[in-house]
């Protein structure tokens, strides 16, 4: 069921020019990645960016009503994984769509095929992964960031996260522009379109998504 919003949205009642953006991220392979953009200059001032970590995919409806019913935010999106088996995936559009009307997740859905670990590793170098098993990542892993024996441990998505820079965000850059945005390849990716609307100061993106889907 589609959740009744008692008050309009944030983003209808307050002209303010700097916007607050929610990220609802799927787990700490996200939060670490996000956490570290947001100490470069490299987003908009006119946004307010702040990362939640769901800590699973099959977290990511619930806290993602919860969050849009603070109603703290101009709006709220979500980062997460879009491996080879579907069934998470499916169940956070399902889930999205609930509470905020069927076909509309995919408005505020930014996908990464196999993981987002795809995008955090282009900043290094190329690479193109065929799963979200971290064993088979490894290889790339050192190869390109030194970081030995690979399992997505905390302290070593940190590790990688942290070794990224303003020249390595060039670099990813033009590698994400050459992946694919079809989500039937893997590789694939939609993330591009989600980092430029963050490095513009053009904010009229967030009404025109809210619009969509609350009016």
């Amino acid at each position: 069921m589609v959740i009744a919003m008692n008050r309009l949205p944030p983003f209808l009642r307050n002209q303010n020019p700097l916007r607050t953006v929610g990220l609802i991220l799927e787990g700490f392979e996200e939060y670490f990645y996000f956490e570290r953009l947001l100490s470069l200059p490299i987003f908009s001032t006119s946004y307010r960016i702040k990362p939640i970590n769901a800590k699973g995919a099959s977290n990511i409806p619930a806290k993602y009503q919860e969050v849009l019913a603070s109603d703290s935010y101009s709006i709220v999106l979500i980062i997460c994984d879009r491996d080879r088996i579907p069934e998470a995936y499916n169940g956070i559009i399902k889930g999205i769509d609930k509470v905020i009307g069927d076909g509309n997740a995919q408005k505020i859905i930014t996908f990464t095929r196999p993981c987002t670990l795809q995008i955090i590793l282009s900043h290094f170098g190329e690479v193109s992964l065929t799963t979200q098993a971290k064993t088979v990542a490894r290889d790339d892993v050192y190869r390109l960031t030194g970081i030995e024996n690979y399992d997505a441990h905390q302290d070593q998505l940190r590790n990688i996260c942290q070794k990224i820079s303003l020249k390595s965000w060039d670099y990813m850059l033009n590698r994400l522009k050459l992946l694919s945005s079809d989500p039937n390849d893997i590789p694939s990716s939609n993330m591009n379109i989600l980092f430029e609307r963050l490095c513009s100061d053009d904010i009229s993106w967030i009404d025109e998504v809210n619009k969509s889907i609350f009016n």
